[in-house]
C-alpha cells in the first residue's frame, strides 16, 4: 500500500509543528562555580588549581553535598570550599584559604555568579565576624552552618546558619 505524497507531507508538517518541551539546561556543580573564580583568587587560576588537586590523595571533592577540601602547593595555601545557594538557587560560593601551619591568617570570602557568567567576589557583611587574625572558619560538609573558631585554642566563637538570604548567628 502506498502513502500519497500529500498525507505523508501533512504528517510531517504536524510532526514539525508539535513542540518538544525544553530541556533543562544543567544545574552547575560546586565544580563548575570552582574553575568560574577570577584569575587573581588563587595563587594559580582555579581550573589549573583544581588539577593539581584533584592529584592529592586527601583531597575531598564532594559535589552532592556541595563541598571540595585539598592541600594547597606551597604558594597557594589549603582550600576549602563550599557552596550555598539563594532561595531563587542562585549560588553563592565560600572559599577558604589559608596555611595549616599559620595558626593566625585564615581568608573566607564569597562569590556569586555575575551576568557574564563568571563568579565575581561579593562584599563580607554577608557574615559577621569579619577576617582577622585569630579567627578559623569551619565550611560544612553537609549543613549550611559556619563554626568560627578561634585559631589558638579551638573554642567555638560562633556559628552562622544560611537561610537562603543570609547568614543568622545561632544562640
Amino acid at each position: 500500500m502506498r502513502i500519497p505524497c500529500s498525507i505523508l507531507l501533512l504528517a510531517l508538517a504536524m510532526l514539525a509543528a508539535v513542540r518538544l518541551p525544553a530541556a533543562e539546561p544543567k544545574r552547575l556543580t560546586i565544580v563548575d562555580y570552582f574553575v568560574k573564580l577570577p584569575d587573581q583568587t588563587l595563587e594559580i587560576p582555579a581550573p589549573e588549581m583544581l588539577k593539581f588537586i584533584q592529584r592529592a590523595k586527601d583531597t575531598i571533592i564532594d559535589p552532592a553535598n556541595c563541598y571540595m577540601k585539598g592541600r594547597g602547593d606551597g604558594a597557594q595555601g589549603d582550600i576549602e570550599v563550599a557552596l550555598f545557594r539563594y532561595k531563587d538557587d542562585r549560588p553563592l560560593l565560600a572559599l577558604l584559604q589559608g596555611e595549616p601551619g599559620e595558626n593566625d591568617y585564615w581568608y573566607l570570602d564569597f562569590y556569586e555568579m555575575g551576568d557574564d557568567g563568571k563568579m565575581r567576589k561579593v562584599d563580607r557583611k554577608i557574615l559577621k565576624p569579619i577576617n582577622e587574625p585569630r579567627r578559623k572558619f569551619d565550611l560544612p560538609r553537609k549543613g549550611r552552618t559556619i563554626v568560627v573558631r578561634d585559631t589558638k585554642s579551638g573554642k567555638v566563637e560562633g556559628q552562622w546558619t544560611w537561610d537562603g538570604a543570609k547568614f543568622v548567628a545561632e544562640k
